[in-house]
């Protein structure tokens, strides 16, 4: 998924206030969507950087 395709997803919701839920998509793992995780920030790994030399990327951190 990209930055946009996210953005026009985020942008369908009409509620703008409700938080953000991550769950696993790992349906082999006992403990499948168990844990409550929540959007708890963003970095962002521009294109150049060490590391990303080829392609950034968007990450988004997830916490308890």
């Amino acid at each position: 998924m990209t930055v946009k395709e996210l953005i026009g997803l985020l942008n369908q919701i009409e509620n703008k206030d409700l938080p953000i839920r991550v769950l696993e998509d790992n349906p082999n793992n006992p403990d499948f969507n168990i844990t409550n995780y929540w959007l708890g920030g963003i970095e962002v790994a521009d294109t150049g950087m060490s590391g990303y030399e080829n392609s950034g990327e968007v990450i988004l951190i997830g916490k308890e």
